[in-house]
């Protein structure tokens, strides 16, 4: 594997592997990789004949100075994964590298709902920063397919909305959430919870789980009240938990086909959230 931390290195690369005619698959990560992150590097294996994979903690897109601080960056950790996985290209660069000018955002306000709504009216000016850094990212890397992970499914609607807007060469690709062996989903952010948070959070899939049993039988109303009650209950601490059209995350209150769960909840220290397809 080719570790980069060069941008211009990086492009120079890149339009060498183009000249050739390859297809290239990019798998954008903040690092700290596990097998959710290691699952999307597989899925670009299968379909494209170079993958590459960044690893950038993006300034921009965190509300809280601390949360940035302590989100960790085992680096060595994470390079020896992708080596294992058969990643060809680790691209790894500085924030002034990315940054040239400053850390200025681009705005996300004319994606309407899609960067407004839950995650976006808890973290404002998250997308803001989501929105930039993808953006700077996929004009480095020209990549013909990208690869994300649906536990984040409010951001991979907005990238696939970024793309259909400003690269609408580039395949977007959607990809299972992995899970722990209690059903939680993958996070970087799970090796902050404690032996007891982890274990009573196997709650956060089932409640989703009961949501999907309960759907095409109209009891998913009663499912969703005991639910949040469940998640409201110490130690956890509910932020959101909805049922929303799966294209465009208005919430709904009758069944329909293309449906989705959504949910946030602080457990300890510690943000975690989860999806599930009705």
């Amino acid at each position: 594997m080719i570790l980069i931390k060069n941008s211009q290195t990086f492009t120079a690369l890149i339009k060498e592997e183009k000249a050739k005619k390859v297809k290239i698959g990019f798998v954008p990560t903040m690092g700290a990789l596990h097998a959710g992150h290691l699952s999307l590097i597989k899925f670009a294996r299968q379909k494209c004949e170079l993958v590459v994979c960044s690893i950038f903690v993006n300034p921009i897109q965190f509300n809280v100075a601390s949360d940035l601080a302590n989100y960790p960056r085992p680096i060595e950790n994470d390079i020896q994964l992708l080596v294992q996985e058969g990643c060809d290209i680790l691209f790894h660069p500085e924030v002034d590298e990315i940054y040239v000018n400053g850390l200025v955002k681009d705005s996300s306000s004319n994606f309407g709902n899609l960067t407004h709504l839950l995650e976006g009216a808890i973290r404002p000016g998250h997308f803001d920063g989501v929105v930039t850094i993808v953006k700077k990212l996929f004009q480095l890397c020209e990549p013909d397919e990208v690869f994300f992970g649906q536990k984040d499914y409010q951001q991979c609607l907005v990238i696939e909305t970024l793309i259909q807007r400003n690269f609408p060469n580039i395949v977007f690709n959607i990809c299972p959430i992995l899970r722990e062996e209690n059903g939680l989903a993958m996070s970087s952010r799970n090796i902050r919870l404690s032996a007891e948070e982890r274990k009573i959070s196997h709650h956060i899939y089932k409640v989703l789980k009961d949501l999907k049993d309960n759907w095409q039988t109209q009891h998913w109303e009663i499912a969703l009240k005991n639910a949040r009650h469940i998640l409201s209950e110490a130690p956890f601490k509910l932020e959101y938990l909805c049922v929303c059209n799966a294209k465009t995350l208005d919430s709904i209150d009758n069944f329909e086909d293309n449906a989705i769960a959504l949910v946030a909840v602080q457990l300890g220290n510690t943000r975690l959230i989860d999806n599930i397809l009705l």
